[in-house]
């Protein structure tokens, strides 16, 4: 099975690829990232998947397609490829298109909205053809809603294939009781871009210290807001409060937080922090959006209005006030995540679309 990648950060793609690789030990796993090494390389390679880098992403788009079309034609073809990006996606497949192997293609989040973005969808629907061998393969049925509205991608077939959770994370939870002075330990692990909305829960914390001045919000992630957010925080004279904690392993952290919240916009894809949350058995605060309903269920999570800091603050507060419903959150929504994230029932799901069984047509 070869896996095509843009990069090798650490990204919701790129661990999901990562997730199918250690559940797929059947299938001997290549990687080629189009740009250069990065993080993701190495856990690529540990998982036992043989990793190359193109180096050519960066390039331009003619250069990087000269680049991957004369790698393809070094190779013998593979027996399937997941392609974990939509980016360059008609470049991609011109490029390999000598290849007759199956392919699935990563929906990761919804379709960008306004007029360039969709003249561009319509200029390839108009260029290029539909390869009757592709798949897309969503995250979410948000995710694939939205780009069964586009022309372009409405001519594949599309799957749902909930994201994966490493099933180490799935472990018995303790419940403290949060009297004041517990220093209640609240919990975001994201991108810190604007996708998602930490500007949201930093003003909630600051609504919620008025109350509660010993919470403490612990964000886990980095990227080109960080900046913007660490002032937010000091506007805000809630600092100390605000601990912005750059990229963690996630396993330490979740056993730890009290409360996770995932403050979010109309843009996110599914959310996989929330579903190892889940997993985790905490209690989820999360924004009120159709796939927040999707990932959490009606019982996996309490919700509030999306933007809204001060519905966020008092339904925070009220949360760190109530254990037995945080108790009983929690194991709902570690329940629900067994049955919607596990690692092997994704790598089984995208085996059927790659490797349809005798008698079987295209998912």
């Amino acid at each position: 099975m070869l896996h095509l990648t843009p990069l090798a950060e650490i990204g919701g793609c790129e661990v999901n690829c990562l997730r199918i690789i250690e559940a797929g030990a059947e299938c001997e796993h290549n990687v080629l990232v189009f740009g250069v090494r990065g993080p993701m390389s190495a856990a690529w390679e540990r998982a036992g998947a043989r990793v190359q880098h193109l180096g050519a992403w960066q390039r331009g788009s003619s250069r990087f397609a000269t680049a991957l079309a004369g790698w393809g034609q070094a190779q013998p073809p593979p027996d399937a490829v997941m392609y974990w990006s939509t980016s360059r996606l008609p470049a991609v497949l011109r490029a390999l298109c000598r290849w007759s192997a199956p392919w699935a293609v990563y929906l990761g989040n919804p379709l960008s909205p306004g007029i360039i973005p969709s003249f561009r969808r319509r200029l390839h629907e108009w260029i290029h053809p539909a390869y009757p061998a592709v798949t897309l393969v969503a995250c979410s049925h948000h995710v694939a809603a939205s780009h069964r509205e586009a022309g372009y991608f409405r001519r594949f077939a599309t799957r749902v294939i909930h994201n994966a959770v490493d099933p180490a994370l799935d472990q018995m939870h303790h419940y403290r009781p949060l009297p004041p002075g517990s220093a209640p330990r609240i919990g975001m692990v994201a991108r810190l871009d604007r996708i998602k909305d930490h500007r949201t829960l930093i003003r909630a914390c600051a609504a919620a210290v008025a109350v509660r001045p010993d919470i403490v919000v612990e964000i886990a992630g980095d990227g080109p807001l960080r900046q913007d957010l660490e002032q937010e925080a000091l506007r805000l004279r809630v600092g100390e409060r605000v601990r912005f904690l750059g990229f963690r392993p996630v396993g330490p952290l979740l056993s730890e937080w009290d409360i996770y919240v995932h403050s979010t916009t109309e843009s996110e894809g599914m959310g996989t922090a929330v579903a190892e949350a889940m997993m985790a058995g905490l209690p989820c605060l999360v924004s009120d959006l159709p796939v927040m309903r999707e990932v959490c269920g009606q019982e996996g999570a309490t919700y509030a209005p999306a933007g809204d800091a001060a519905g966020l603050g008092d339904a925070l507060l009220q949360l760190v006030g109530d254990r037995s419903r945080r108790e009983s959150m929690g194991r709902a929504a570690q329940s629900r995540a067994r049955q919607m994230f596990g690692m092997s029932e994704a790598a089984s799901a995208y085996s059927k679309v790659v490797f349809p069984g005798p008698g079987k047509g295209s998912p």
